[in-house]
C-alpha cells in the first residue's frame, strides 16, 4: 500500500526533530534515544516511529495551501508532546520496553525519566510557538485533554467502565493529539471556523479508529511485531475496548469470574488465557474490527467536505485504510 502521508515528509520531520533536541545538557541524549534518533550510548540510530501526527500536520497544511516551513515547527512540537506522554505513560504503566527497546525509565531510572519528559514538553511548546500563537494554543489545549484522558485511563483500572466513558477517555488520551494534528495543519493555513470544525470531526473519527485498533493489537497482536508483551493490557487490568465490551456482554458465571479476575492484585497466565478465551467466545475481536471500520467510514464522510486535491484525498484514504488493518 502507498502510504505517501507517512513517507513524504519523513526526512524533513526527522531532521527538524533532531535539531530541536540538540544541546549539551545530560537530558538531551535521553530525549534523542527515546524518539529513536540514538541508542543508549548516544550513537546514531534509525528507530524513529511512524511519525503519524507530524506527518498529518504537514499533509493538511499543504493541502490547504500553507508552506511546509511554517507548519514544520508545529509538527515537531506535536511529535514532542506525543513522546513526552509516552515517557510518562511507560512509568505509570510499568512498561520496560517500547518498540523493542528499553523504555527511558528502565534505562535511566524513574526520576530522570520524569525530568526528560518534562523537558520534552517544554521544548514542544517552544517549537510550536514558531508556527504562531494559535498553533501553540491548540497544542497546549490538546496536551491538557490528553493528560486528562490518561488520568481517566488509570482511574478506570479499578472500576467497571461503560462504553461511552471509554470513548470519552480515548477522545482525550489518544484522540486529542490526532485532532490537534488536523487542526494544527488548518491553523497554519489560516483555515476558517467551518473548515476547522470538519477537521476536528475527521480527527476524532481517525483517533477512535486508531485507538480501538491499538486495543485489539494489545490483546491479539504479535508481541514481536507490536513491540510489547502480548496481552499486557489484560495483565494491567486496563479497560481497553475489548475489556469494556467483555464486561458489557458477559453474563452469569462468566461475568462473576471476569469480575473476580479483574479484582485481583495480579493476574496469572491462566487468568489471562481465560479472559482471552471469553473475549473470543463473545466475538469481540471481529466486532472490534467492524467498529474500527465504522469510525473510518465517519472519517471518510468528513473528508468529502474538505477542499483537498484528488491525490491528497486518495493519500489520506490509503492512510486510513492502513490504520484499520495495521499489525503494529
Amino acid at each position: 500500500m502507498d502510504l505517501a502521508v507517512l513517507t513524504r515528509y519523513r526526512v524533513q520531520i526527522t531532521d527538524a526533530l533532531a535539531a530541536s533536541l540538540e544541546g549539551e545538557a545530560a537530558l538531551r541524549p535521553i530525549l534523542a534515544y527515546h524518539v529513536g534518533l540514538a541508542d543508549e550510548r548516544g550513537r546514531p540510530a534509525n528507530a524513529v516511529g511512524k511519525l503519524l501526527r507530524p506527518s498529518l500536520v504537514l499533509f493538511v497544511a499543504q493541502q490547504l495551501g500553507a508552506s511546509l516551513e511554517r507548519a514544520l515547527p508545529a509538527a515537531v512540537g506535536l511529535e514532542l508532546i506525543h513522546n513526552f506522554s509516552l515517557i510518562h505513560d511507560d512509568i505509570q504503566d510499568g512498561d520496560r520496553t517500547r518498540r523493542g527497546r528499553p523504555t527511558v525509565w528502565a534505562a535511566w531510572g524513574v526520576n530522570e525519566a520524569i525530568n526528560a519528559g518534562d523537558l520534552m514538553q517544554a521544548l514542544a511548546v517552544h517549537e510550536a510557538l514558531q508556527s504562531g500563537p494559535v498553533a501553540a494554543s491548540l497544542l497546549l489545549n490538546a496536551t491538557a485533554a490528553m493528560i486528562e484522558g490518561q488520568s481517566m485511563d488509570l482511574g478506570f483500572e479499578t472500576r467497571t467502565v461503560a462504553l461511552d466513558q471509554y470513548l470519552r477517555m480515548i477522545d482525550g488520551k489518544t484522540g486529542a493529539l490526532i485532532v490537534a494534528a488536523f487542526q494544527l495543519g488548518g491553523a497554519v493555513a489560516d483555515a476558517d471556523d467551518a473548515t476547522q470544525a470538519v477537521l476536528r470531526r475527521l480527527g476524532r473519527a481517525v483517533g477512535r479508529a486508531f485507538q480501538i485498533q491499538d486495543d485489539l493489537l494489545g490483546i491479539w497482536g504479535d508481541a514481536l511485531v507490536v513491540g510489547k508483551p502480548n496481552a499486557s493490557d489484560i495483565r494491567r487490568r486496563k479497560k481497553s475496548y475489548p475489556t469494556v465490551l467483555a464486561f458489557e456482554r458477559a453474563n452469569g458465571d462468566d461475568r462473576a469470574t471476569l469480575q473476580q479476575i479483574y479484582g485481583q492484585a495480579a493476574l496469572t497466565d491462566d487468568d489471562v488465557d481465560w479472559v482471552i478465551n471469553l473475549m473470543t467466545r463473545l466475538g469481540i475481536q471481529s466486532d472490534g474490527r467492524i467498529t474500527v471500520q465504522e469510525h473510518l467510514d465517519d472519517a471518510a464522510q468528513a473528508l468529502d467536505e474538505l477542499p483537498f486535491s484528488t491525490d491528497g484525498r486518495r493519500d489520506l484514504e490509503n492512510l486510513m485504510d492502513y490504520l484499520a488493518r495495521r499489525d503494529k
